[in-house]
């Protein structure tokens, strides 16, 4: 029988746990390996979901980018504006193409880092044309899609990283 990702990550906890940890006796080295045990159960936690996790919040993400770009809150034609537009309707097409076949979770995982770094980008021109049409709905926009992503990734981090000190 072939180990799953998370069996062989659960192994190797225990073999930490029961049998290296009792015979550690320096402080930092102890340390460290509290540090190693709750990195281990995070990825036993994200493993198996980060793949549908990414290629849900990387449509979510899309669509969200897409309304901003329809609503063309960069106004005024310049080059850093241009750049934005067709940062926005690369990163679309992406997302569909990617749609085609089954990605690979560092795929996923690139394209979502890349919208991001454009959800800032919108987020600055908010900021900077706050009050003007449309700007306040991309921002409202923008803002409940990152609690969505929060929501999304929570699963990750809790309890992994919230709890009782070891």
């Amino acid at each position: 029988m072939k180990p799953s990702v998370e069996q062989m990550l659960e192994a190797m906890q225990l073999a930490l746990r029961e049998k290296v940890s009792p015979v550690v006796s320096d402080q930092w080295a102890a340390s460290a390996l509290r540090s190693v045990d709750v990195i281990l159960s995070h990825l036993q936690a994200r493993t198996p979901v980060e793949g549908p996790m990414l290629y849900e919040d990387n449509h979510d993400l899309a669509a969200v980018l897409a309304e901003a770009a329809d609503l063309n809150l960069a106004g005024e034609i310049t080059s850093e504006n241009v750049a934005l537009t067709a940062a926005l309707a690369g990163f679309a097409a992406d997302v569909k193409a990617m749609a085609q076949g089954y990605p690979a979770v560092s795929a996923l995982s690139a394209l979502n880092v890349r919208g991001r770094f454009l959800l800032d980008d919108l987020l600055r021109v908010c900021h900077a044309r706050k009050g003007q049409p449309g700007v306040e709905q991309v921002h409202a926009a923008l803002r409940l899609y990152l609690d969505r992503h929060i929501d999304r990734e929570r699963q990750f981090f809790f309890p992994t990283y919230v709890g009782r000190p070891v």
